[in-house]
């Protein structure tokens, strides 16, 4: 679902817009306030926490900026980049309310990849150009709800319990619509709840009532005096819900990891499609890169040189997502490199991405012997666009979940001159249970990827398959490595990752393949980490490739 159109907006004194909307009798006011986190270019919405407000009595816009700003909440969503989102009774407070409310918010969340302002996802129908709908910019992934007086007694009432439905997240899969922490001050009702894993704080409520809680939900922490923003740094902000089940959240300023969110303008390269399309008088000459820059809160980025992972998202999801889901931050602090997750990467060439390099090496001590890229779905295919078309640059790249034919690029067009001699370590990853093409048992396009690898790093193996798959080494991959190993994943203790490691002509392996059985598209930190593994022991150094043994 989506808002057909803005019922109301104002933009007050300090820049920040207030919207009003409206859904199945529903007034629901939002904002986004003004922040200094690029919300307007880096995308927050997949991975953001979503704000919801259940306020003691019906308000208006005054009382909504007044509530925000004194309860600290306005705060809070100023340092992650989210908007706010307060529902309204239908009468004059929620003493009588039945409920609702909460679907009416959930169904009105959404995401976009590229059209997203102040908040808003924009969705355009390309059949009808004209018909414009509203989403608000966000998930229920990390849904913390606020209930105030009479707004706590209804979310306690009607909603501590699993709420069904689900919220898309593109590349990412579904979201659970539960809500992950319910936030309640001045309870004057004691509380019904299912039993649930919802965390809940409570703030001044009675001992009778957080009894009921402690018995029934999935942690509870009990507070004399309300200060959100404290609590959403110590606790609320800590968690998520993924896959049905609360998990930990990705909180980097309490693991001690620096997250900044950075732009630059890039001259356009010949090879950006997207902007070459247009007639040569109305064509831009540069455009705005967003990037999300990560490392260790300790690590001198300034004067010592330091690796560099650079992160492409896929084809649904965002840079802050992918990097976050992947664990790269994390990945990164351990083993003291600078992760740069780049936003809207599909509107961004190989060559343009060379520049970002360029520039990033001015920003930051990059070793420039040790720069190295991933990337998931699409992320992948521009994993694969960087190894045909600027290989020079990277002493090793991890493209994932993604083959296509050699020469297809992030743009759907055909890039002409590919490499064909400048050989790049590469480790690639494919689920074998994925509906899309990322193995060669899914379809020639992947077999076809792979005999082009093995012709560029002179591989011994050269994937020349039969189309008779009973004939071949390996089930998932065709030709089975020189070296097999299986690995297993505690996580995913379903799975086995059989690794193929293959030598070149040198008889030194630079080119490794995982096949992951009961593994479908999607991001596992396992995975990254083995990959990184492989990744490090390769630099270029003169252009040639070292290994450090």
């Amino acid at each position: 679902m989506a808002f057909k159109q803005i019922r109301k907006m104002i933009t007050v004194e300090n820049g920040d817009i207030y919207y009003e909307f409206a859904d199945n009798g529903y007034q629901i006011l939002y904002t986004q306030p003004a922040n200094e986190v690029q919300s307007n270019l880096i995308n927050y919405g997949f991975t953001g926490p979503t704000l919801l407000c259940f306020p003691d009595k019906k308000t208006d816009f005054v009382g909504f900026e007044k509530l925000i700003k004194d309860s600290g909440l306005k705060q809070i969503a100023k340092e992650n980049g989210v908007g706010i989102i307060l529902v309204n009774p239908k009468g004059e407070d929620w003493k009588k309310e039945e409920a609702g409310a909460y679907e009416a918010v959930c169904n009105n969340l959404g995401i976009a990849q590229m059209n997203f302002r102040d908040g808003l996802a924009i969705m355009k129908n390309d059949a009808l150009p004209d018909e414009v709908s509203y989403n608000i910019l966000g998930s229920c992934v990390r849904m913390y709800a606020y209930g105030f007086g009479s707004g706590a007694d209804y979310i306690a009432r009607y909603y501590l319990k699993k709420v069904n439905g689900n919220i898309q997240m593109g590349d990412l899969g579904m979201a659970d619509q539960t809500m992950v922490t319910a936030t309640l001050k001045d309870l004057s009702i004691m509380p019904e709840p299912e039993k649930n894993d919802i965390h809940v704080v409570s703030i001044g409520s009675s001992e009778q009532a957080n009894a009921i809680l402690r018995g029934n939900c999935g942690d509870v922490l009990v507070q004399d005096d309300m200060d959100l923003v404290k609590q959403f740094r110590d606790y609320t902000g800590n968690f998520r819900r993924w896959v049905g089940r609360i998990m930990k959240a990705y909180n980097y300023e309490a693991e001690g990891i620096i997250a900044k969110a950075e732009s630059v303008m890039i001259p356009i390269g010949d090879d950006n499609e997207s902007f070459r399309k247009g007639a040569p008088f109305m064509r831009m000459k540069e455009h705005k890169v967003g990037y999300v820059t990560f490392y260790d809160k300790d690590l001198d980025v300034e004067n010592v040189k330091r690796p560099l992972m650079l992160v492409f998202h896929g084809g649904g999801d965002s840079a802050y997502a992918t990097a976050s889901l992947a664990e790269w931050p994390e990945i990164g602090q351990e083993n003291e490199f600078i992760t740069v997750a780049v936003e809207m990467h599909m509107r961004v060439s190989a060559n343009e991405v060379v520049s970002l390099i360029d520039h990033l090496c001015k920003e930051y001590a990059i070793d420039e012997e040790r720069i190295y890229a991933t990337g998931f779905s699409m992320g992948g295919i521009k994993s694969w666009d960087l190894f045909q078309q600027c290989p020079e640059k990277f002493a090793a790249l991890l493209p994932m979940d993604a083959a296509d034919y050699p020469g297809n690029n992030c743009f759907f067009g055909k890039t002409e001159k590919i490499n064909q001699e400048v050989m790049v370590p590469l480790l690639y990853v494919g689920g074998v249970s994925s509906p899309l093409v990322e193995l060669p048992c899914h379809d020639e396009r992947a077999v076809e990827r792979m005999k082009y690898l093995a012709k560029v790093n002179g591989l011994n193996k050269r994937f020349e398959l039969s189309q008779n798959k009973e004939s071949w080494d390996d089930p998932y991959v065709g030709d089975k490595g020189d070296k097999v190993e299986v690995l297993h994943d505690e996580m995913f203790p379903e799975s086995e990752y059989f690794v193929h490691y293959y030598n070149s002509n040198d008889d030194k392996c630079y080119t490794c393949l995982l096949a992951i059985t009961n593994h479908g598209h999607e991001i596992r930190p396992f995975t990254n980490r083995f990959a990184y593994g492989f990744a490090k022991r390769f630099y270029r150094r003169n252009g040639i490739i070292q290994i450090d043994e």
